[in-house]
């Protein structure tokens, strides 16, 4: 829960399983988005119910010039990571948007823990990669991918094998006429064919998300394509159930910005959607306003986790909640 206290801001959650335990991490501010001090914190429960008192894992809430933003987390069976994209940011609150933000100053850092307590820097990015925002997943055939966002656009990073903390390779992706894919959001997953498909938020205000595929387990992409579900402007997940089904969950609501609705679409094959569920939508809004906050649920980041979906959110910019669906039941 965000509060004066312990900052108001709270956004990008991530989750993930890790030695028997869920782990959920995210941004924490004192109060605007993406302003100096902004740090990574991060917290587990043995339920995904009750959890623990947070940590930090990088930042200093003192600091005078740097954000942390948490992009992404992944674990293996030894090492939890914790990805983070720190930037500059001037002190002036009323230069509006991300133009606060030194567009030189972009990094993308590892971060490892083996107990999810004490954690170091294990791995620091090419600058080049401006940024992710969703842990990399891996292929069928044994290779991670995740989407990304390059100081000069849009790409695809691909990496030789399962370790995340080596060198991925760069595969750049078109704008097409009319979008744009500024902040590499994107979520992925790949279906019984083999095809992977790429759901990409579009800035140019379409309000719908973008698609793209590979039929060579990532090695090429085919140029997005605007696509018929709904998106209000804002982060998706996609994933797969362990009963075979592909789902997005996301704010599949056609108004811009509109983020009062996280929803749940479900698909059988992975390219048809035919079920569509509402989570959430209970009014909502920010007990405390800062830069660039929200109203709404928003920014999912999902867990399949046997017969549950862990759904990690942010409410209003301001706090983080995790939900669980029972997949039995829909």
């Amino acid at each position: 829960t965000g509060t004066r206290e312990t900052g108001s801001y709270n956004h990008h959650s991530q989750i993930a399983k890790f030695k028997g335990k869920v782990f959920l991490s995210w941004s924490n501010g004192r109060v605007d988005e993406e302003a100096e001090g902004q740090r990574i914190l991060i917290c587990s429960s043995d339920d995904a119910r009750r959890w623990s008192d947070p940590i930090v894992v990088v930042g200093d809430r003192n600091e005078k010039v740097v954000a942390h933003n948490c992009v992404a987390m992944m674990a293996t069976e030894e090492t939890l990571y914790v990805v983070g994209m720190s930037e500059d940011t001037t002190i002036d609150a009323s230069v509006v948007g991300m133009r606060r933000v030194d567009p030189e100053s972009y990094a993308v850092s590892v971060y490892a823990s083996a107990d999810g307590v004490r954690w170091e820097k294990a791995f620091a990015f090419d600058k080049r990669i401006k940024g992710i925002f969703e842990a990399p997943r891996a292929t069928a055939d044994g290779h991670l991918l995740c989407v990304a966002v390059l100081r000069e656009g849009a790409a695809i990073l691909r990496w030789p094998g399962l370790d995340l903390c080596e060198k991925p390779e760069i595969i750049t992706v078109p704008q097409p006429f009319g979008a744009s894919f500024p902040y590499g959001e994107g979520s992925w997953y790949q279906t019984d064919d083999g095809a992977i498909v790429i759901f990409w938020r579009d800035e140019g205000q379409s309000c719908r998300l973008w698609v793209n595929t590979s039929t060579d387990n990532g090695k090429t992409f085919s140029e997005p394509a605007i696509s018929d579900v709904p998106d209000s402007m804002s982060r998706v997940y996609a994933g797969r159930l362990t009963d075979g089904r592909f789902f997005l969950c996301g704010n599949a609501f056609p108004t811009l910005l509109n983020r009062m609705h996280l929803m749940l679409l479900l698909s059988d094959d992975g390219y048809t959607f035919n079920k569509v569920y509402m989570l959430v939508n209970d009014p909502t809004a920010q007990r405390l306003t800062g830069l660039l906050k929200e109203d709404g649920y928003q920014y999912p980041c999902c867990l399949v986790d046997g017969d549950r979906l862990l759904v990690a959110y942010s409410v209003n910019k301001e706090d983080i909640e995790c939900g669980v669906v029972d997949v039995t039941q829909i």
